[in-house]
């Protein structure tokens, strides 16, 4: 069987495997596996692949950093923090949907898992802005975009998952991917605020009345005890990243043990909340590690067929440029994130289609930094846009399906407008990375 069919056959039956309900991991590794024994391949592949992913020192992070996410939603500072700064900006127009944003942009430093961020300010945000007559695409799409900043501003578990496939060290695309996660904050902020501004019914601000008549220095204390704590975790973290005092792995358990204190702190440290967490992390740890080994069986396998170099001819043979092959892929994974989940394209897409923008001189880490960009799209676009499934999930009162859609459109367009920054200012990306002390 030569090498085109064989490339043609294994992405057909990716999107047949998928299509028809099957999950990922179990769709790519049986291709794998099966074209290995079709092209007399050593099926010793799958037991030498297997053993990589498992001994793969960076993915020890991986549940560490869930174990850290699932700790903070169970600590309940998301709640506590969202209170104080609904204290401070419930009087602007749009505040409180400001408000989500900032809360998000926070409760992101300190968990790479969208469901808890969408689920957590969904349960705790969206019915405050619903209650007080905020517009339900606007307070809706805020929660589900500001919920998928978690998956790129650091730790974040794509960045974890990329950067062994491509060569690039995970503390420089912890640090790369700052910029840009606050970039997109900012951006939802400022929509939200001229939107606000020039329509306020969309956002009404708080009547007098209605906030909270506390002193000043009493509110400044509150603040202190709801804000410092997270803050001061997440500082420990990434600062011991940044300075190189500790590797990611060892900045992950650090975070995982800060984050049972945290819990105690507020009081929210038991048997119950411990064992909730652990089984979280094992789910969702399990999974990502499944579709890793998967991965890693379809690519060794696409890759030893010669699959690597059919797709390199015929995307070199285009005839588009650097930049137009660059801006294939980035539309093909768009795309693509409409059906299949991040971290199945993330783990595919990767070590087949990086190979040729390294070999046009796009740099490693900037290259990265957009792609992942890029993916935090797919949370948000229909049909299969997680985000949207986990608030739709949470059956908020008079919420349909059809606002959520609504609200999302904007927030994907700032998405696109956050990437076409990075791309045409890669400082955005590169300025952090070449301040820190890491290994390169």
């Amino acid at each position: 069987m030569s090498p085109e069919l064989v490339t043609i056959l294994m992405f057909v039956g990716i999107f047949i495997g998928v299509a028809t309900g099957f999950p990922l991991a179990f769709v790519i590794g049986s291709l794998g596996v099966i074209f290995a024994f079709v092209a007399d391949i050593s099926l010793s592949i799958i037991s030498i692949r297997a053993f990589g992913v498992v001994t793969t020192y960076i993915f020890a992070c991986i549940p560490l950093f869930v174990f850290m996410g699932c700790m903070m939603e169970r600590s309940g500072c998301a709640e506590l923090a969202y209170g104080t700064l609904h204290r401070w900006m419930g009087g602007l127009k749009g505040g409180l949907a400001s408000t989500t944003v900032l809360i998000c942009t926070l409760f992101a430093a300190t968990t790479g898992i969208i469901g808890a961020s969408v689920t957590t300010m969904g349960l705790v945000a969206l019915p405050a802005m619903l209650k007080r007559g905020y517009d339900k695409p606007l307070a809706s799409g805020c929660v589900c975009a500001g919920g998928t900043l978690g998956i790129l501003i650091p730790p974040s578990i794509m960045l974890v998952l990329y950067a062994p496939q491509a060569g690039v060290s995970v503390a420089r695309m912890f640090m790369g991917a700052f910029l840009p996660g606050l970039l997109l904050a900012v951006l939802f902020i400022a929509y939200i605020s001229v939107r606000c501004y020039i329509n306020p019914s969309l956002g009404p601000s708080l009547p007098p009345e209605e906030r909270p008549k506390i002193p000043r220095r009493q509110n400044l204390i509150m603040g202190a005890k709801s804000l410092f704590p997270p803050l001061f975790l997440i500082l420990a973290v990434l600062g011991s990243i940044f300075f190189g005092v500790a590797a990611p792995t060892e900045a992950a358990g650090v975070g995982a043990l800060g984050a049972i204190i945290l819990a105690a702190i507020y009081g929210k440290l038991n048997l119950g909340n411990l064992k909730a967490a652990s089984y979280t992390c094992l789910r969702i740890s399990t999974m990502i590690m499944f579709i890793a080994l998967g991965a890693n069986l379809f690519t060794g396998t696409f890759l030893r067929v010669g699959c690597g170099k059919v797709v390199s001819n015929f995307v070199l043979g285009l005839g588009l440029g650097p930049w137009g092959i660059f801006a294939l892929l980035l539309f093909f994974i768009f795309l693509l994130g409409m059906f299949i989940d991040w971290v199945g394209i993330l783990l595919v897409m990767v070590p087949i289609f990086c190979p040729i923008l390294h070999g046009l001189g796009f740099d490693p880490l900037w290259l990265g930094l957009v792609i992942c960009i890029s993916l935090q799209m797919s949370f948000l676009t229909p049909p299969f846009a997680y985000s949207i499934f986990y608030l739709k999930g949470l059956k908020i009162e008079g919420l349909t399906l059809t606002d959520l859609y609504k609200g999302v459109v904007p927030f994907l367009g700032l998405q696109a407008l956050g990437t076409a920054l990075c791309i045409i200012f890669p400082q955005i990306v590169t300025f952090i990375p070449s301040l820190m002390y890491a290994p390169r």
